[in-house]
């Protein structure tokens, strides 16, 4: 699982995500699901990170709750 990966609004469109991300997936386990929380589809914050999950092949998986807010879980698998 991949808990709170963000970027500094800064820092963000230089590919930071990205390379943060493909560092993450590089020392987990890829013979399991890997699985990563997001803002849901609606939600203005969710457009870069769904974006991001999706180029990288996660699958949109459920919908769920975090800290009382509504996100939805995203699903690589092996």
């Amino acid at each position: 699982m991949i808990c709170c990966l963000a970027v500094d609004p800064e820092y963000r469109q230089q590919g930071v995500a990205s390379i943060l991300l493909r560092k993450a997936l590089a020392e987990l386990d890829r013979s399991r699901e890997i699985t990563v929380s997001t803002f849901r589809e609606n939600d203005e914050k969710g457009i870069a990170p769904r974006a991001l999950y999706k180029k990288f092949g996660f699958q949109e998986g459920e919908m769920t709750e975090e800290f009382g807010y509504p996100n939805q879980v995203f699903v690589l698998h092996p």
